[in-house]
């Protein structure tokens, strides 16, 4: 096995280059068939800049390996025909920059540390920049009528791009009984969201994932919304069609809980996800 990872970070001088080991290029496998999101985004450090840019990583003779991923900002380019890949909270990266070892100068790992290091947090703290994701970028969900044919409210408002037309239950093996508030949040519950006891909307996206809401047109269907980047904004995607943050009045949307639904007349309740941690299919 061969893989090169530089790190992009000098101007001047060669940047620094350091090879995987075997174990390490089948851990960087494992962490890239973990990542669940996808976006059409290409990562901003591939346009350059001073300090800090990303990480490229070359393999040679690799069949389970893409021959160059580019990996910044969360981001993970596979490749002109690829659609990226959407990490979350730096971990390739950290786990990246980890593995360079001394190949990297302890005046660079410092700068890659200070930029790459969570957040410290207690709880489920709010969010310190407005650039994480998820943000209401339609067109990743738009663009692509095959994208948005298979790809409903649950994928969207969970941010997971399955392509398989997402129902909330179906990945834990759990079959909603009833088309239900209750039944419902039980069937997302065994996916991994978490169901808020709080009945008040939340206000900001937490620092690792973000929230969610059920909405219930009784006994004929479900929908979701999903709570945007700093603005507070809440946008959602009605089955085959374009996502949106405008509800069913074409009124921007401060809380699924009351603006115009159309039929969706039960209000569920607020969830909370991290899409790295959770399977939907």
């Amino acid at each position: 096995m061969s893989i090169n990872v530089t790190l992009n970070i000098f101007s001047g001088r060669p940047n620094p280059t350091w090879q995987l080991t075997d174990s390490q290029a089948l851990e960087l496998r494992e962490r890239l068939d973990a990542i669940r999101g996808t976006s059409f985004d290409k990562p901003a450090g591939a346009l350059g800049g001073l300090g800090y840019t990303g990480f490229t990583l070359a393999a040679t003779q690799e069949d389970n390996i893409e021959p160059e991923i580019f990996v910044h900002d969360d981001v993970v380019d596979l490749g002109p025909q690829n659609v990226s890949l959407r990490g979350a909270n730096r971990e390739l990266e950290n786990w990246l920059i980890a593995s360079g070892g001394d190949a990297v100068e302890p005046v660079a790992r410092r700068h890659v540390d200070d930029l790459i290091r969570p957040v410290a947090y207690a709880g489920r703290a709010m969010r310190a920049r407005a650039l994480e994701v998820p943000r209401f970028e339609p067109h990743v969900w738009n663009t692509n009528p095959q994208t948005m044919r298979d790809n409903n409210c649950y994928n969207y408002a969970s941010n997971l791009m399955t392509n398989t037309f997402a129902q909330p239950g179906r990945a834990s093996g759990f079959t909603p009984p009833s088309i239900s508030v209750a039944d419902y949040l039980r069937a997302v519950a065994s996916d991994g969201l978490e169901v808020l006891a709080d009945p008040n909307a939340p206000q900001r996206t937490p620092i690792d994932g973000h929230f969610m809401a059920l909405v219930i047109w009784p006994s004929a269907d479900f929908h979701f919304y999903r709570l945007d980047d700093f603005t507070a904004r809440w946008s959602h995607k009605p089955g085959q069609t374009m996502a949106r943050d405008t509800d069913q009045s074409g009124s921007q949307i401060s809380d699924p809980r009351s603006c115009d639904r159309g039929p969706y007349s039960d209000f569920g309740s607020y969830l909370y996800i991290v899409p790295s941690r959770v399977t939907i299919r």
